[in-house]
């Protein structure tokens, strides 16, 4: 090397869930020249520069659509940053032949990135998410250079109200106008959950369909999630 000669070492970083150690990648990372740091993190399993990533199998993924706990962390999500990806992780065609359902997979995703704007990604095995985010690292750069990762802080919810509408807005098709309208009919979260179909769709405005996926969700057992034949509400 020559003693005009400079090299400059670029560190590439990611941020990742402490949660997240246990599934092998980010050890896949440092093999790769990613340095890795590891913190509990408000929302999303890694950072990336400006961009938030949640990591689920596709098992994860059925399950916490099929639970009603997947379009809450997704609004969280978008509430804390700009720039969110999706990882759905695993093989999609055998879980889907499982499903006796399997549009309201398709039409999860499309709600995903057309309404929250997820940009959704599909890999085999954390070995392929590894070598996604690695390369997702390298290509997040601003005047050539790495953008360090933003950590943000899911934002606090401020009053009852808010609460209540976060709730009611993690079952399935009921959004803020909804949640509104069913408090305003209700009065109150525990009287909404304790209506039957009828009273759902009836006295809560809400109609047969919707006041009939709400009751299925409800009422699934925890034992029916991730058996081998999954049945989901019907779209």
């Amino acid at each position: 090397m020559g003693s005009g000669q400079v090299f400059h070492m670029v560190l590439i970083r990611i941020v990742v869930d402490s949660r997240e150690v246990p599934s092998g990648i980010p050890e896949m990372l440092g093999r790769k020249a990613v340095y890795v740091q590891t913190r509990k993190l408000d929302v999303g399993d890694y950072v990336v520069g400006d961009h938030v990533v949640e990591r689920k199998t596709v098992h994860d993924f059925v399950a916490s659509l099929y639970g009603g706990r997947l379009f809450e962390q997704a609004q969280r999500i978008s509430q804390a940053y700009t720039d969110y990806l999706l990882i759905v992780e695993g093989d999609i065609q055998r879980v889907l032949a499982e499903l006796k359902n399997p549009r309201i997979f398709w039409g999860t995703l499309i709600t995903l990135a057309l309404s929250l704007n997820f940009k959704i990604f599909f890999t085999l095995d954390r070995q392929q998410t590894a070598d996604f985010l690695s390369v997702l690292a390298r290509q997040t750069r601003r005047n050539g250079k790495p953008i360090q990762p933003l950590i943000v802080r899911k934002p606090r919810i401020a009053t009852i109200r808010d609460r209540q509408l976060s709730v009611l807005e993690s079952l399935p098709t009921i959004g803020p106008k909804l949640g509104e309208k069913l408090l305003q009919s209700f009065g109150s979260v525990r009287q909404i959950l304790a209506a039957s179909t009828t009273e759902l769709a009836v006295k809560g405005g809400i109609g047969y369909t919707r006041a009939k996926r709400v009751q299925e969700v409800l009422d699934a057992k925890p034992s029916h999630i991730g058996t081998k034949q999954i049945e989901l509400p019907r779209v």
